[in-house]
Protein backbone atom coordinates (compact mmCIF):
# COMPACT_ATOMS: atom_id res chain seq x y z
CA UNK A 1 0.00 0.00 0.00
CA UNK A 2 1.84 3.59 -1.14
CA UNK A 3 1.48 6.18 1.49
CA UNK A 4 -0.50 9.56 0.58
CA UNK A 5 1.18 12.16 2.55
CA UNK A 6 -0.58 15.28 4.14
CA UNK A 7 0.87 18.51 5.20
CA UNK A 8 -0.32 21.41 7.07
CA UNK A 9 -0.06 24.96 5.71
CA UNK A 10 3.47 24.64 4.50
CA UNK A 11 3.52 28.95 2.49
CA UNK A 12 6.93 29.54 4.07
CA UNK A 13 7.98 26.07 2.91
CA UNK A 14 6.76 27.32 -1.21
CA UNK A 15 8.48 30.70 -1.00
CA UNK A 16 11.59 29.75 0.81
CA UNK A 17 11.97 26.32 -1.95
CA UNK A 18 10.80 28.79 -4.58
CA UNK A 19 13.89 31.09 -4.48
CA UNK A 20 15.89 28.06 -5.20
CA UNK A 21 14.67 28.44 -8.75
CA UNK A 22 17.69 28.90 -11.10
CA UNK A 23 17.68 29.74 -15.03
CA UNK A 24 19.21 26.81 -15.79
CA UNK A 25 16.53 24.42 -14.38
CA UNK A 26 14.22 22.86 -17.84
CA UNK A 27 10.42 22.49 -16.38
CA UNK A 28 11.52 18.56 -16.00
CA UNK A 29 14.12 19.33 -13.74
CA UNK A 30 12.44 22.03 -12.15
CA UNK A 31 9.26 19.58 -11.26
CA UNK A 32 11.48 16.70 -10.20
CA UNK A 33 12.81 19.13 -7.47
CA UNK A 34 9.67 20.84 -6.17
CA UNK A 35 8.02 17.37 -6.25
CA UNK A 36 10.92 15.24 -4.09
CA UNK A 37 9.68 17.88 -0.93
CA UNK A 38 6.56 15.50 -0.70
CA UNK A 39 7.81 11.66 -0.85
CA UNK A 40 5.64 9.36 -2.97
CA UNK A 41 2.14 10.50 -3.68
CA UNK A 42 -0.38 10.44 -6.63
CA UNK A 43 0.41 12.85 -9.41
CA UNK A 44 -2.51 11.39 -11.75
CA UNK A 45 -5.85 9.87 -11.56
CA UNK A 46 -7.77 8.97 -14.49
CA UNK A 47 -9.98 5.75 -15.21
CA UNK A 48 -9.59 4.89 -11.53
CA UNK A 49 -6.10 4.22 -12.44
CA UNK A 50 -3.73 6.10 -9.61
CA UNK A 51 0.04 6.88 -10.73
CA UNK A 52 2.82 8.16 -8.08
CA UNK A 53 5.59 10.28 -8.08
CA UNK A 54 8.01 7.30 -8.39
CA UNK A 55 6.57 5.81 -11.69
CA UNK A 56 5.83 9.04 -13.07
CA UNK A 57 9.50 10.15 -13.09
CA UNK A 58 10.31 6.68 -14.04
CA UNK A 59 7.56 6.81 -17.15
CA UNK A 60 9.02 10.56 -18.62
CA UNK A 61 12.91 8.85 -18.06
CA UNK A 62 11.69 5.42 -20.20
CA UNK A 63 9.75 7.52 -22.72
CA UNK A 64 13.07 10.17 -22.75
CA UNK A 65 15.33 7.19 -23.20
CA UNK A 66 12.66 5.64 -26.16
CA UNK A 67 12.99 9.81 -27.67
CA UNK A 68 17.14 9.01 -27.54
CA UNK A 69 17.56 5.88 -28.63
CA UNK A 70 14.67 5.05 -31.20
CA UNK A 71 14.27 8.28 -32.77
CA UNK A 72 17.83 9.74 -32.55
CA UNK A 73 16.51 12.59 -30.81
CA UNK A 74 18.88 15.32 -29.47
CA UNK A 75 19.32 18.94 -28.05
CA UNK A 76 17.62 21.68 -30.09
CA UNK A 77 15.90 19.36 -32.61
CA UNK A 78 11.88 19.51 -32.91
CA UNK A 79 9.22 17.09 -31.91
CA UNK A 80 5.70 17.40 -31.71
CA UNK A 81 3.09 16.83 -29.36
CA UNK A 82 -0.25 16.41 -30.95
CA UNK A 83 -2.62 15.96 -27.96
CA UNK A 84 -5.96 16.53 -25.91
CA UNK A 85 -5.63 16.64 -22.11
CA UNK A 86 -4.58 13.12 -21.12
CA UNK A 87 -1.75 11.78 -19.11
CA UNK A 88 0.15 10.84 -22.29
CA UNK A 89 0.71 14.57 -23.14
CA UNK A 90 2.31 15.43 -19.30
CA UNK A 91 4.93 12.38 -19.83
CA UNK A 92 6.02 13.51 -23.24
CA UNK A 93 6.10 17.17 -22.47
CA UNK A 94 8.15 16.44 -19.29
CA UNK A 95 10.41 13.61 -21.54
CA UNK A 96 11.18 15.53 -24.68
CA UNK A 97 11.92 18.88 -22.20
CA UNK A 98 14.25 16.71 -19.66
CA UNK A 99 16.74 15.73 -23.35
CA UNK A 100 16.45 19.33 -24.71
CA UNK A 101 14.06 18.95 -27.09
CA UNK A 102 11.84 21.46 -28.90
CA UNK A 103 8.04 20.54 -28.10
CA UNK A 104 6.12 22.31 -30.88
CA UNK A 105 2.45 22.19 -29.38
CA UNK A 106 -0.16 22.07 -31.92
CA UNK A 107 -4.22 21.92 -31.62
CA UNK A 108 -5.28 18.59 -32.02
CA UNK A 109 -8.07 19.33 -33.78
CA UNK A 110 -6.48 21.56 -35.93
CA UNK A 111 -7.13 20.89 -39.87
CA UNK A 112 -4.67 18.34 -41.77
CA UNK A 113 -3.29 21.21 -43.78
CA UNK A 114 -2.35 23.55 -40.54
CA UNK A 115 -0.42 20.61 -38.55
CA UNK A 116 1.21 20.16 -42.19
CA UNK A 117 2.18 23.98 -42.09
CA UNK A 118 3.54 24.06 -38.78
CA UNK A 119 5.33 20.72 -39.01
CA UNK A 120 7.16 22.09 -41.83
CA UNK A 121 7.80 25.51 -40.71
CA UNK A 122 9.01 23.77 -37.24
CA UNK A 123 10.83 21.31 -38.32
CA UNK A 124 9.44 18.90 -36.44
CA UNK A 125 11.02 15.27 -36.38
CA UNK A 126 7.89 13.18 -35.21
CA UNK A 127 4.39 13.59 -33.90
CA UNK A 128 2.31 11.82 -30.89
CA UNK A 129 -0.88 11.87 -31.14
CA UNK A 130 -4.03 10.44 -29.88
CA UNK A 131 -5.63 7.22 -32.00
CA UNK A 132 -9.58 8.33 -31.21
CA UNK A 133 -8.70 11.61 -33.46
CA UNK A 134 -5.76 9.95 -35.82
CA UNK A 135 -8.04 9.16 -39.17
CA UNK A 136 -7.75 12.16 -41.29
CA UNK A 137 -4.05 13.07 -40.61
CA UNK A 138 -2.82 9.62 -41.31
CA UNK A 139 -2.42 10.98 -45.35
CA UNK A 140 -0.76 14.19 -43.89
CA UNK A 141 1.91 12.18 -41.46
CA UNK A 142 2.91 9.94 -43.96
CA UNK A 143 3.81 12.68 -46.82
CA UNK A 144 5.73 14.52 -44.27
CA UNK A 145 7.55 11.13 -43.65
CA UNK A 146 7.31 11.35 -39.64
CA UNK A 147 7.60 8.53 -36.84
CA UNK A 148 4.25 9.25 -35.39
CA UNK A 149 3.76 7.53 -31.62
CA UNK A 150 0.39 6.54 -30.89
CA UNK A 151 -1.42 7.03 -27.55
CA UNK A 152 -4.99 5.13 -26.73
CA UNK A 153 -7.81 5.24 -24.11
CA UNK A 154 -6.41 2.28 -22.24
CA UNK A 155 -2.97 3.27 -21.49
CA UNK A 156 -3.93 4.72 -18.85
CA UNK A 157 -7.10 2.39 -17.00
CA UNK A 158 -7.77 0.51 -13.94
CA UNK A 159 -7.61 -3.11 -14.51
CA UNK A 160 -11.40 -3.50 -14.40
CA UNK A 161 -11.79 -1.10 -17.24
CA UNK A 162 -8.48 -1.27 -19.17
CA UNK A 163 -10.53 -4.86 -20.75
CA UNK A 164 -13.35 -2.51 -22.45
CA UNK A 165 -10.94 0.18 -23.13
CA UNK A 166 -8.57 -1.92 -25.34
CA UNK A 167 -11.14 -3.28 -27.38
CA UNK A 168 -12.76 0.68 -27.57
CA UNK A 169 -8.85 1.27 -28.89
CA UNK A 170 -9.06 -1.78 -31.55
CA UNK A 171 -12.04 -0.53 -32.72
CA UNK A 172 -11.58 3.33 -32.59
CA UNK A 173 -8.03 3.45 -33.73
CA UNK A 174 -7.38 0.94 -36.45
CA UNK A 175 -6.79 3.55 -38.69
CA UNK A 176 -3.79 4.54 -37.15
CA UNK A 177 -2.03 0.82 -38.81
CA UNK A 178 -1.97 2.80 -42.36
CA UNK A 179 0.57 4.99 -40.94
CA UNK A 180 4.31 4.27 -42.20
CA UNK A 181 5.95 4.38 -39.23
CA UNK A 182 4.46 4.12 -35.81
CA UNK A 183 5.00 2.82 -32.76
CA UNK A 184 2.65 2.75 -29.46
CA UNK A 185 3.02 4.26 -26.18
CA UNK A 186 2.55 1.68 -24.04
CA UNK A 187 5.67 0.50 -25.81
CA UNK A 188 7.91 3.51 -26.08
CA UNK A 189 7.58 3.78 -22.13
CA UNK A 190 8.85 0.19 -21.90
CA UNK A 191 11.70 -0.92 -24.46
CA UNK A 192 14.73 1.54 -22.63
CA UNK A 193 15.68 1.98 -19.10
CA UNK A 194 15.58 5.54 -17.65
CA UNK A 195 17.69 8.02 -19.58
CA UNK A 196 19.77 9.74 -17.45
CA UNK A 197 20.33 12.75 -19.52
CA UNK A 198 21.19 16.11 -17.23
CA UNK A 199 21.19 18.76 -19.45
CA UNK A 200 21.88 23.01 -17.99
CA UNK A 201 19.27 24.31 -20.83
CA UNK A 202 16.30 26.79 -18.85
CA UNK A 203 16.81 29.55 -21.11
CA UNK A 204 17.08 27.43 -24.35
CA UNK A 205 14.05 28.07 -26.42
CA UNK A 206 12.44 25.01 -25.48
CA UNK A 207 8.79 25.53 -26.58
CA UNK A 208 6.88 26.19 -29.97
CA UNK A 209 2.93 27.88 -28.69
CA UNK A 210 0.72 29.31 -31.14
CA UNK A 211 -1.08 32.20 -30.56
CA UNK A 212 -4.66 32.56 -30.42
CA UNK A 213 -4.91 34.26 -34.38
CA UNK A 214 -8.15 36.32 -33.85
CA UNK A 215 -7.26 39.25 -35.77
CA UNK A 216 -5.14 37.58 -38.11
CA UNK A 217 -2.74 34.60 -38.88
CA UNK A 218 -1.63 32.81 -35.36
CA UNK A 219 2.16 33.57 -34.88
CA UNK A 220 4.42 30.87 -33.61
CA UNK A 221 5.46 31.46 -30.08
CA UNK A 222 9.49 30.92 -28.65
CA UNK A 223 8.86 30.50 -24.97
CA UNK A 224 11.94 29.32 -23.05
CA UNK A 225 11.76 26.43 -19.94
CA UNK A 226 12.69 29.44 -17.45
CA UNK A 227 10.09 31.36 -18.67
CA UNK A 228 7.36 28.67 -18.08
CA UNK A 229 9.06 28.32 -14.55
CA UNK A 230 8.95 32.18 -13.71
CA UNK A 231 5.41 31.78 -13.86
CA UNK A 232 5.06 29.14 -11.50
CA UNK A 233 7.21 30.78 -9.39
CA UNK A 234 5.30 34.51 -9.34
CA UNK A 235 1.94 32.51 -8.81
CA UNK A 236 2.69 30.65 -6.13
CA UNK A 237 3.82 33.77 -4.05
CA UNK A 238 0.50 35.65 -4.74
CA UNK A 239 -0.74 36.68 -1.22
CA UNK A 240 2.01 35.52 0.74
CA UNK A 241 1.45 31.87 -0.99
CA UNK A 242 -2.19 30.97 0.40
CA UNK A 243 -2.57 29.00 -3.11
CA UNK A 244 -0.08 25.99 -1.79
CA UNK A 245 -0.94 22.42 -1.80
CA UNK A 246 -1.64 21.58 1.74
CA UNK A 247 -1.70 17.78 1.16
CA UNK A 248 0.08 16.51 -1.64
CA UNK A 249 -1.67 13.72 -3.87
CA UNK A 250 -4.92 14.06 -1.95
CA UNK A 251 -5.55 17.67 -2.84
CA UNK A 252 -6.97 17.41 -6.53
CA UNK A 253 -7.12 19.73 -9.56
CA UNK A 254 -9.18 18.85 -12.87
CA UNK A 255 -7.01 19.92 -15.54
CA UNK A 256 -9.18 20.75 -18.91
CA UNK A 257 -7.05 23.44 -20.85
CA UNK A 258 -4.55 22.16 -23.19
CA UNK A 259 -0.72 22.43 -23.29
CA UNK A 260 -0.88 23.62 -26.18
CA UNK A 261 -1.27 26.97 -24.65
CA UNK A 262 1.06 28.82 -22.30
CA UNK A 263 -2.46 28.94 -20.06
CA UNK A 264 -3.05 25.52 -20.19
CA UNK A 265 0.74 24.40 -20.22
CA UNK A 266 2.43 26.41 -17.03
CA UNK A 267 -0.82 27.19 -14.99
CA UNK A 268 -3.02 24.29 -15.40
CA UNK A 269 -0.34 21.53 -15.74
CA UNK A 270 3.06 22.73 -14.61
CA UNK A 271 2.05 24.82 -11.69
CA UNK A 272 -0.02 22.39 -9.85
CA UNK A 273 2.20 19.39 -10.68
CA UNK A 274 5.15 21.55 -9.31
CA UNK A 275 3.18 21.85 -6.13
CA UNK A 276 1.92 18.21 -5.46
CA UNK A 277 -1.06 18.67 -6.94
CA UNK A 278 -3.48 15.25 -8.22
CA UNK A 279 -3.95 15.75 -11.71
CA UNK A 280 -7.82 14.37 -13.05
CA UNK A 281 -7.47 14.78 -16.21
CA UNK A 282 -10.60 15.86 -18.82
CA UNK A 283 -10.08 15.88 -22.34
CA UNK A 284 -13.13 17.74 -22.99
CA UNK A 285 -15.36 20.21 -20.77
CA UNK A 286 -18.37 18.70 -19.51
CA UNK A 287 -19.86 20.86 -17.00
CA UNK A 288 -22.02 17.55 -15.63
CA UNK A 289 -18.91 15.43 -15.35
CA UNK A 290 -17.12 18.50 -13.88
CA UNK A 291 -19.39 18.53 -10.88
CA UNK A 292 -19.48 14.96 -10.52
CA UNK A 293 -15.65 14.91 -10.28
CA UNK A 294 -15.49 18.53 -7.30
CA UNK A 295 -17.85 16.12 -5.51
CA UNK A 296 -15.70 12.84 -5.53
CA UNK A 297 -12.60 14.25 -5.01
CA UNK A 298 -10.91 17.03 -2.90
CA UNK A 299 -10.50 18.91 -5.61
CA UNK A 300 -9.28 23.01 -4.40
CA UNK A 301 -7.80 24.13 -8.09
CA UNK A 302 -9.98 25.60 -11.28
CA UNK A 303 -8.17 26.54 -13.92
CA UNK A 304 -10.42 27.76 -16.76
CA UNK A 305 -11.65 29.99 -18.98
CA UNK A 306 -14.91 32.13 -18.77
CA UNK A 307 -17.39 30.04 -20.82
CA UNK A 308 -15.84 27.23 -18.75
CA UNK A 309 -17.32 29.01 -15.34
CA UNK A 310 -20.77 30.23 -16.63
CA UNK A 311 -21.71 26.52 -18.04
CA UNK A 312 -20.57 25.19 -14.07
CA UNK A 313 -22.52 27.40 -12.73
CA UNK A 314 -25.93 26.45 -14.70
CA UNK A 315 -25.61 22.45 -13.58
CA UNK A 316 -28.04 22.62 -10.85
CA UNK A 317 -25.80 20.79 -9.03
CA UNK A 318 -23.26 22.86 -8.81
CA UNK A 319 -24.13 24.45 -5.21
CA UNK A 320 -23.03 22.18 -2.37
CA UNK A 321 -20.41 21.68 0.25
CA UNK A 322 -18.20 20.66 -1.80
CA UNK A 323 -17.46 24.33 -2.97
CA UNK A 324 -15.73 24.40 0.88
CA UNK A 325 -12.49 23.31 -0.82
CA UNK A 326 -11.92 25.69 -3.40
CA UNK A 327 -9.12 27.85 -3.03
CA UNK A 328 -7.08 28.39 -6.23
CA UNK A 329 -9.32 29.89 -9.03
CA UNK A 330 -8.34 31.67 -11.89
CA UNK A 331 -9.74 32.68 -15.31
CA UNK A 332 -7.92 33.57 -18.70
CA UNK A 333 -8.24 33.47 -22.04
CA UNK A 334 -10.81 35.85 -22.79
CA UNK A 335 -12.20 38.84 -20.12
CA UNK A 336 -15.07 37.76 -17.85
CA UNK A 337 -17.66 40.32 -16.44
CA UNK A 338 -18.22 41.42 -12.99
CA UNK A 339 -21.62 39.74 -12.63
CA UNK A 340 -20.61 36.47 -13.32
CA UNK A 341 -17.34 37.02 -10.81
CA UNK A 342 -19.77 38.23 -8.34
CA UNK A 343 -22.52 35.13 -8.98
CA UNK A 344 -19.44 32.36 -8.67
CA UNK A 345 -17.79 34.03 -5.75
CA UNK A 346 -21.38 34.33 -3.98
CA UNK A 347 -21.62 30.41 -4.00
CA UNK A 348 -17.85 30.19 -2.90
CA UNK A 349 -18.74 32.32 0.25
CA UNK A 350 -21.72 31.22 1.11
CA UNK A 351 -19.92 27.28 1.60
CA UNK A 352 -16.90 29.20 3.24
CA UNK A 353 -14.19 28.58 0.67
CA UNK A 354 -11.24 30.43 1.23
CA UNK A 355 -10.81 30.98 -2.38
CA UNK A 356 -12.09 33.45 -4.66
CA UNK A 357 -12.76 33.73 -8.77
CA UNK A 358 -10.75 36.75 -9.56
CA UNK A 359 -9.89 38.82 -13.14
CA UNK A 360 -6.54 38.29 -14.25
CA UNK A 361 -4.71 39.17 -17.67
CA UNK A 362 -1.90 37.37 -19.96
CA UNK A 363 -0.87 36.52 -23.28
CA UNK A 364 1.17 33.75 -24.66
CA UNK A 365 4.13 36.27 -25.39
CA UNK A 366 4.74 36.34 -21.68
CA UNK A 367 4.03 33.01 -20.66
CA UNK A 368 0.32 33.33 -19.57
CA UNK A 369 -0.84 35.84 -17.06
CA UNK A 370 1.40 38.57 -15.76
CA UNK A 371 -1.73 40.57 -13.66
CA UNK A 372 -4.24 39.57 -11.49
CA UNK A 373 -6.21 40.63 -8.84
CA UNK A 374 -5.91 39.16 -5.42
CA UNK A 375 -7.02 39.21 -1.92
CA UNK A 376 -4.63 41.85 -1.05
CA UNK A 377 -4.49 43.95 -3.88
CA UNK A 378 -8.58 44.10 -5.60
CA UNK A 379 -10.45 46.64 -7.44
CA UNK A 380 -13.51 46.04 -9.62
CA UNK A 381 -13.66 45.76 -13.12
CA UNK A 382 -9.94 45.83 -13.42
CA UNK A 383 -7.35 43.27 -14.60
CA UNK A 384 -5.44 43.67 -11.17
CA UNK A 385 -2.13 44.62 -10.82
CA UNK A 386 1.75 42.97 -12.42
CA UNK A 387 2.87 39.88 -10.82
CA UNK A 388 6.25 40.02 -8.90
CA UNK A 389 8.86 40.91 -11.15
CA UNK A 390 7.25 41.78 -14.44
CA UNK A 391 6.70 45.53 -15.23
CA UNK A 392 3.62 46.48 -16.94
CA UNK A 393 2.98 50.16 -18.50
CA UNK A 394 1.11 51.86 -20.94
CA UNK A 395 2.41 52.92 -24.05
CA UNK A 396 1.31 55.66 -26.89
CA UNK A 397 2.40 54.94 -30.92
CA UNK A 398 5.76 56.19 -29.81
CA UNK A 399 6.71 54.08 -27.49
CA UNK A 400 6.52 56.36 -24.60
CA UNK A 401 4.81 55.82 -22.02
CA UNK A 402 1.29 57.94 -20.97
CA UNK A 403 0.00 59.70 -18.04
CA UNK A 404 -2.24 57.46 -15.65
CA UNK A 405 -6.17 57.25 -16.85
CA UNK A 406 -4.88 57.71 -20.93
CA UNK A 407 -5.87 55.08 -22.92
CA UNK A 408 -3.14 53.34 -24.69
CA UNK A 409 -0.90 49.92 -25.54
CA UNK A 410 -0.22 47.59 -22.70
CA UNK A 411 3.09 46.21 -22.92
CA UNK A 412 5.21 43.96 -20.55
CA UNK A 413 8.75 43.22 -19.71
CA UNK A 414 10.26 40.55 -17.21
CA UNK A 415 11.68 37.35 -16.89
CA UNK A 416 8.61 35.55 -18.77
CA UNK A 417 9.11 37.25 -21.70
CA UNK A 418 8.97 35.62 -25.08
CA UNK A 419 12.32 35.01 -27.46
CA UNK A 420 10.28 36.03 -30.18
CA UNK A 421 8.25 34.74 -32.81
CA UNK A 422 9.17 31.64 -35.12
CA UNK A 423 9.53 32.99 -38.94
CA UNK A 424 11.11 31.55 -41.73
CA UNK A 425 13.40 33.68 -41.93
CA UNK A 426 14.67 33.10 -37.86
CA UNK A 427 14.49 36.91 -37.23
CA UNK A 428 16.35 37.57 -34.24
CA UNK A 429 13.79 39.51 -31.65
CA UNK A 430 10.89 39.26 -33.80
CA UNK A 431 7.85 40.54 -32.10
CA UNK A 432 9.84 42.08 -28.67
CA UNK A 433 11.00 45.72 -28.87
CA UNK A 434 14.36 46.30 -26.87
CA UNK A 435 14.20 49.91 -25.75
CA UNK A 436 17.82 52.09 -25.04
CA UNK A 437 18.12 50.63 -21.73
CA UNK A 438 18.40 47.01 -23.30
CA UNK A 439 14.93 46.03 -21.86
CA UNK A 440 13.07 43.60 -23.79
CA UNK A 441 8.79 44.25 -23.88
CA UNK A 442 6.10 42.75 -25.44
CA UNK A 443 3.57 44.50 -26.81
CA UNK A 444 0.17 42.92 -26.59
CA UNK A 445 -1.83 44.50 -29.25
CA UNK A 446 -4.02 45.24 -25.91
CA UNK A 447 -5.47 48.46 -25.01
CA UNK A 448 -5.67 49.83 -21.54
CA UNK A 449 -5.13 52.24 -18.92
CA UNK A 450 -3.47 52.20 -15.54
CA UNK A 451 -5.04 54.21 -12.71
CA UNK A 452 -3.09 56.61 -9.87
CA UNK A 453 -3.12 53.27 -7.04
CA UNK A 454 -1.40 50.59 -10.27
CA UNK A 455 -4.64 48.71 -11.27
CA UNK A 456 -4.91 47.81 -15.16
CA UNK A 457 -7.85 48.13 -16.61
CA UNK A 458 -8.79 46.57 -20.36
CA UNK A 459 -9.86 48.70 -22.83
CA UNK A 460 -9.77 46.13 -25.79
CA UNK A 461 -8.05 44.77 -28.77
CA UNK A 462 -6.25 47.37 -30.59
CA UNK A 463 -7.17 46.44 -33.67
CA UNK A 464 -10.70 46.14 -32.49
CA UNK A 465 -10.86 50.14 -32.32
CA UNK A 466 -14.18 51.50 -34.75
CA UNK A 467 -13.97 54.36 -35.91
CA UNK A 468 -16.92 56.35 -35.71
CA UNK A 469 -17.83 60.01 -37.45
CA UNK A 470 -13.92 60.38 -36.71
CA UNK A 471 -14.44 58.72 -32.65
CA UNK A 472 -12.49 56.15 -31.39
CA UNK A 473 -15.08 53.46 -30.71
CA UNK A 474 -13.67 50.60 -27.76
CA UNK A 475 -16.55 47.79 -28.18
CA UNK A 476 -15.24 46.57 -24.72
CA UNK A 477 -16.70 49.38 -23.39
CA UNK A 478 -20.01 48.58 -25.20
CA UNK A 479 -19.67 44.92 -24.10
CA UNK A 480 -19.62 45.94 -20.29
CA UNK A 481 -22.39 48.40 -20.28
CA UNK A 482 -24.56 45.75 -22.07
CA UNK A 483 -23.30 42.62 -20.01
CA UNK A 484 -24.85 44.18 -16.77
CA UNK A 485 -28.05 43.81 -18.10
CA UNK A 486 -29.40 40.50 -15.89
CA UNK A 487 -30.35 38.54 -18.87
CA UNK A 488 -27.48 38.80 -21.23
CA UNK A 489 -25.31 35.75 -21.65
CA UNK A 490 -22.69 37.00 -24.31
CA UNK A 491 -22.72 39.96 -26.01
CA UNK A 492 -19.73 41.05 -29.06
CA UNK A 493 -19.81 44.81 -30.22
CA UNK A 494 -18.01 44.59 -34.07
CA UNK A 495 -18.15 47.04 -36.90
CA UNK A 496 -20.73 46.86 -39.72
CA UNK A 497 -21.78 48.66 -42.87
CA UNK A 498 -24.81 50.38 -43.48
CA UNK A 499 -25.05 52.51 -46.93
CA UNK A 500 -20.89 52.19 -47.00
CA UNK A 501 -21.15 53.93 -43.60
CA UNK A 502 -19.85 52.07 -40.30
CA UNK A 503 -21.98 51.58 -37.68
CA UNK A 504 -21.58 49.66 -34.57
CA UNK A 505 -23.77 46.12 -34.29
CA UNK A 506 -24.16 44.78 -31.57
CA UNK A 507 -24.60 40.38 -31.50
CA UNK A 508 -25.82 39.14 -28.22
CA UNK A 509 -27.08 35.36 -26.58
CA UNK A 510 -29.38 35.42 -23.83
CA UNK A 511 -30.27 33.58 -20.64
CA UNK A 512 -33.04 30.83 -20.82
CA UNK A 513 -35.32 29.97 -23.97
CA UNK A 514 -38.42 32.14 -23.14
CA UNK A 515 -37.82 35.74 -23.61
CA UNK A 516 -39.82 38.64 -25.27
CA UNK A 517 -36.91 39.23 -27.81
CA UNK A 518 -38.02 42.95 -28.99
CA UNK A 519 -38.39 43.88 -24.93
CA UNK A 520 -34.94 42.76 -24.32
CA UNK A 521 -33.45 44.93 -27.56
CA UNK A 522 -35.69 47.86 -26.09
CA UNK A 523 -33.73 47.54 -22.53
CA UNK A 524 -30.50 47.15 -24.57
CA UNK A 525 -30.90 50.36 -26.20
CA UNK A 526 -32.49 51.82 -23.33
CA UNK A 527 -29.08 50.88 -21.49
CA UNK A 528 -26.63 52.32 -24.36
CA UNK A 529 -28.59 55.68 -24.39
CA UNK A 530 -28.10 56.33 -20.98
CA UNK A 531 -24.89 55.03 -20.52
CA UNK A 532 -22.35 55.40 -23.72
CA UNK A 533 -22.13 58.40 -25.85
CA UNK A 534 -24.18 58.85 -28.81
CA UNK A 535 -21.24 57.88 -31.50
CA UNK A 536 -20.52 54.50 -29.86
CA UNK A 537 -24.33 53.06 -29.41
CA UNK A 538 -25.09 50.09 -31.73
CA UNK A 539 -27.33 50.72 -34.80
CA UNK A 540 -28.13 47.41 -34.97
CA UNK A 541 -29.09 44.47 -32.61
CA UNK A 542 -28.28 40.73 -33.79
CA UNK A 543 -29.54 37.61 -31.39
CA UNK A 544 -27.89 34.38 -31.57
CA UNK A 545 -28.39 31.54 -29.94
CA UNK A 546 -24.51 31.10 -29.55
CA UNK A 547 -22.00 33.01 -30.27
CA UNK A 548 -19.35 31.83 -32.93
CA UNK A 549 -15.83 31.01 -31.15
CA UNK A 550 -12.12 30.53 -32.50
CA UNK A 551 -9.94 26.89 -31.75
CA UNK A 552 -8.85 28.59 -28.43
CA UNK A 553 -12.57 29.43 -27.53
CA UNK A 554 -12.03 33.37 -27.50
CA UNK A 555 -15.41 34.88 -29.11
CA UNK A 556 -14.17 35.46 -32.97
CA UNK A 557 -15.79 39.05 -33.63
CA UNK A 558 -13.47 38.52 -36.87
CA UNK A 559 -16.01 36.22 -38.34
CA UNK A 560 -18.75 38.99 -36.96
CA UNK A 561 -16.88 41.93 -38.55
CA UNK A 562 -18.31 43.67 -41.48
CA UNK A 563 -15.42 45.91 -43.78
CA UNK A 564 -15.85 48.31 -45.88
CA UNK A 565 -16.44 46.93 -49.42
CA UNK A 566 -13.37 48.15 -51.81
CA UNK A 567 -14.12 50.84 -54.39
CA UNK A 568 -14.81 49.63 -57.99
Amino acid sequence: MKKRLSFGRRSFLVIEYMTQNKPEYNCYEYMEKWTETFGEYCVIERFGQEVYRSEFLDQINRMAAYFENELGLKRGDVYTIFLPTIPQSFVAFYALNKIGVIISFVHPLSPPETLKELMIESGSKGIILFDILAKKYVPVINELGVPALVCGLSDYAAPLRKAGLKVADAIMGRHVRKLKKWDTYKNAISKYPPSKTKLDNGTDVAFYLNGGGTTGKSKTIKLSSYAINEIVDKVVRIDGGRYSIEAPGIESTIVVLPLFHAFGLAVAVHMPICQGGRMLTMMDFNPKRFNSMMRKNRVIFIVGIPVMFRKLMAEKNFDGPHLKNLRFLFCGGDDVNEMYLDQFNAYLEKWGARGRLFRGYGLTEVASVCTTNTFENFRRHSIGKPLEGITVEIWDDECKKVPNGTIGEIVISGSTVMDGYLDKDKTENLGVYIDENGTRWVRSGDLGYMDDDGFIFFSGRKKRIIIISGYNVYPTDIEQKVEELPFIKEVCAVQGIVDCKPIIRLYVSFKGDNYDEEEYKRQIFEKCEKTLPAYSRPREIVVMKELPRTHMKKIDFMSLTETMPKAQ
